[in-house]
């Protein structure tokens, strides 16, 4: 019923549009708002026939249940109360890393040879890392 009434306007609309700019007699202000209205309308006409596909509409979702089956199931005493104890930041001690690597035979800064030999590089210096730990009281 709503497409029909809708065409049924755009009809009429364009039938008394197509018309209008007989009277206008080389008037261009008048006929550039009649050219103005004449597309106004025809897009409100376009966009009331073709709703947009993610239209869903209003969906109520239902309400709780008009009992509490909470109440069967557990005590709500119980996990009412806040759980006893407290956070606490604590520091420990995060080692340094360290890789090894072979380091090739060269000549020392005297002129002796060295010969290679795997050798302890660090790659990450040790540090003090805080984090929080649950005690209980």
């Amino acid at each position: 019923m709503k497409q029909m009434i809708s065409i049924m306007t755009a009809v009429v609309a364009f039938i008394s549009l197509s018309t209008a700019p007989a009277f206008a007699d080389r008037k261009t202000r008048e006929g550039f708002l009649l050219g103005v209205g004449a597309a106004v309308l025809g897009t409100a006409i376009y966009q009331g026939l073709n709703q947009p596909s993610g239209y869903r509409g209003y969906h109520r979702h239902p309400g709780p249940p008009a009992y509490e089956p909470r109440s069967q199931c557990r005590d709500t005493r119980r996990y009412a109360q806040r759980p006893a104890g407290r956070w606490k930041i604590e520091k420990i001690w995060v080692e340094p890393v360290y890789d090894y690597r072979r380091n090739p035979g060269h000549h020392k800064r005297n002129g002796k040879w060295n010969n290679g030999r795997h050798e302890k590089f660090r790659i990450q210096d040790g540090y003090w890392k805080e984090i929080r730990v649950w005690v209980r009281y």
